[in-house]
């Protein structure tokens, strides 16, 4: 007998088989937080909305060193 019948009728259930395990697509799972913010300045915005976070939201005392005139973005730069 010819293998090839059979090889093909392997593949075809093997495909049937994963195609019906695959898990479906559940829209519920999606992250909808950027579409609320478009949807709440649709209209007009001219505040600006950042990712910005305190890095020290405590207090670290006091900085240790001698103050530089070099500064990057809005740190002040210190030599220790």
């Amino acid at each position: 007998m010819n293998p090839l019948p059979f090889l093909l009728l392997a593949v075809v259930v093997i495909g049937i088989l994963l195609a019906a395990s695959r898990e479906r697509f559940q829209p519920e799972f999606l992250d909808k937080t950027q579409v609320q913010k478009t949807v709440a300045v649709e209209d007009s915005s001219y505040r600006q909305d950042t990712n910005h976070v305190n890095p020290a939201p405590y207090n670290m005392g006091p900085i240790a060193g001698m103050r530089s005139p070099f500064q990057v973005n809005q740190y002040k730069a210190y030599i220790v």
